[in-house]
């Protein structure tokens, strides 16, 4: 059953009843934890201020949405959201007493942030290019959309031994990063039929195992059977008494794939005696009831500026629909303000379609541009700060929130990314279009194991640790890998080339961009390159890179 209005307000005043119990010191701590962290409320480093993870699913934003988003990070979150690594945002410094009002306001625009922490089905991401890629079989955002509202209330997800996350793609550079989710599905088309490939026991945290292949294709229709049944597989088979050990991925590679496998079909033969139609139907009806709103008309006579080229040629994408761009906006460490997500509302409205997606990388894109268009948009971008090109490139690094917010953090990784941003474009070599030049470069850090700045999957990834010195004095290091990627049957975990004091990790990074730049073969992407050349050369590189630093 698809969720209701009358559900949410429903669960909505329990939550407010369990809340006014803790103010009142008659719920005790221990009892209200579960409770906040089943709205996405989180402790911060203090931990007595809060942050609140904002479920986005597949990423979907209208204007209408981003707008009181806007006011609700201006109220309760200080003036800034955060985009996600799984097209969430996040708001910081929220006060507690304060919670009820703000989902109120969110659920009056259909957001809710139940399900957002805790053992549940977490945002459901998919392709942020859903509906406008030139190459997908067809638009795998209504399929996302179902399987989120299906899972809202599903009396699972009350008992799920842990965190679990699904995955819809339809193009074929995998936004969604299906390799690293419990359920991921890939779009086909099969004799005219819509379908998936499932994929199924991946993962990232401090140990990385990737998704394998269950099903290469089930009917579009059957997802929530496929995707019920496995949730059911995790339910009765996933560790209970360890949580490190709980992730669908230990299920998987404790059984084995064939039985895994096995044990996912027995399900799927049990859902579809007990309710596959129903469950198609609830399909067939997130499908009926998904639209796309009509582009705006395009604003011509905008002059480009001379910024426009370089910023079109990394930032723009062609759409499905001729005549039509997708625009990428960067969002430098993920923040945005109030002032850049009203700015963002009104040009969707007036340039797109009303309508934007939270991406993966931390980036915001607007569809269904006019090419027409486009000048004015980047220079409505441009003057409000958010105009740099670079999407996508060396130099859109990605990182966790770190050690500024994050109480599990052991390193502060949105600074180290600033560091390496700017170490980037400040660098003879790697400054000036070096990283158009270098085409489409992913660096992901995470501020420690957990590994939520997907550094695992990075095509440089950075951990951070603590390590004694000499002196026995504690001090930021990271971890670099190299090589890892998503793709469907192209996921790898990079490699490990040498671990580094914090100061010198921008030069490591700097050097093994550099040598990927002077010793690539034509259209050879890193990954690529990486197995090519092999790690020893490239430690041989970060090494060199960081005696420079020294030097220096």
């Amino acid at each position: 059953m698809r969720p209701t209005d009358a559900l949410h307000r429903e669960a909505l005043a329990g939550h407010k009843a369990r809340l006014e119990r803790f103010l009142k010191d008659e719920l005790p701590a221990t009892s209200w934890t579960p409770v906040r962290l089943g709205y996405g409320l989180y402790y911060q480093l203090d931990h007595t201020s809060h942050m609140q993870r904002i479920k986005i699913p597949c990423g979907l934003i209208t204007a209408d949405q981003m707008e009181v988003l806007a006011d609700v990070a201006a109220r309760w979150g200080r003036g800034v959201a955060h985009v996600t690594t799984r097209q969430d945002l996040q708001i910081h410094w929220v006060p507690v007493g304060e919670i009820i009002e703000m989902y109120e306001a969110l659920l009056a625009v259909n957001i809710t942030t139940r399900g957002a922490c805790a053992d549940s089905v977490r945002n459901v991401t998919g392709c942020p290019y859903g509906g406008v890629s030139p190459h997908e079989p067809f638009d795998v955002t209504p399929y996302g959309l179902a399987i989120h509202d299906y899972f809202l209330f599903n009396p699972l997800n009350l008992t799920l031994p842990r965190k679990f996350k699904i995955a819809v793609e339809g193009c074929p550079d995998d936004c969604a990063q299906v390799p690293v989710n419990d359920i991921g599905f890939y779009a086909k088309e099969r004799d005219g039929r819509r379908g998936f490939s499932v994929w199924a026991g991946g993962g990232l945290g401090s140990q990385a195992l990737l998704a394998q292949l269950v099903a290469e294709f089930v009917p579009a229709d059957d997802a929530l059977v496929w995707c019920e049944a496995i949730v059911r597989v995790q339910h009765r088979h996933a560790e209970r008494k360890n949580r490190k050990r709980a992730r669908m991925k230990y299920v998987l590679k404790r059984m084995g794939l064939e039985r895994f496998r096995a044990a996912i079909e027995e399900q799927v033969v049990a859902v579809e005696a007990e309710r596959g139609d129903a469950l198609r139907q609830e399909v067939q009806e997130a499908l009926a009831a998904y639209t796309v709103p009509a582009a705006a008309k395009p604003v011509a006579g905008v002059a480009a500026r001379p910024t426009f080229s370089a910023w079109a040629r990394t930032n723009v994408r062609d759409q499905r629909q001729p005549e039509y761009k997708s625009a990428w906006v960067r969002v430098p460490l993920g923040d945005l303000t109030t002032e850049d997500m009203w700015l963002l509302a009104g040009l969707a409205r007036t340039l797109g379609n009303g309508t934007m997606r939270a991406t993966n990388d931390q980036n915001i894109l607007l569809p269904w541009v006019a090419e027409a268009s486009l000048p004015a948009l980047h220079a409505a971008l441009e003057d409000a700060g958010l105009g740099e090109s670079g999407a996508g490139h060396v130099t859109d690094v990605i990182s966790c929130p770190g050690m500024d917010y994050c109480s599990l953090a052991i390193t502060r990784s949105m600074g180290v990314a600033e560091s390496v941003r700017s170490h980037l474009l400040a660098d003879p070599e790697t400054g000036n279009g070096f990283a158009a030049d270098l085409g489409p470069f992913t660096i992901k850090i995470s501020g420690c194991p957990n590994s939520c700045g997907q550094h695992h999957i990075g095509n440089i990834g950075l951990t951070g640790h603590v390590v004694a010195d000499e002196r026995g004095e504690q001090r930021p290091y990271y971890s670099i890998r190299v090589g890892g990627s998503v793709g469907e049957g192209q996921g790898a975990v990079g490699g490990l080339v040498g671990r580094f004091p914090e100061e010198q990790a921008p030069a490591v990074i700097t050097a093994l961009a550099r040598f990927y730049h002077r010793e690539r073969e034509a259209g050879e992407s890193f990954p690529a390159f990486v197995t090519r050349v092999g790690k020893d050369r490239l430690s041989d590189a970060a090494s060199e890179g960081a005696a420079g630093a020294l030097v220096a």
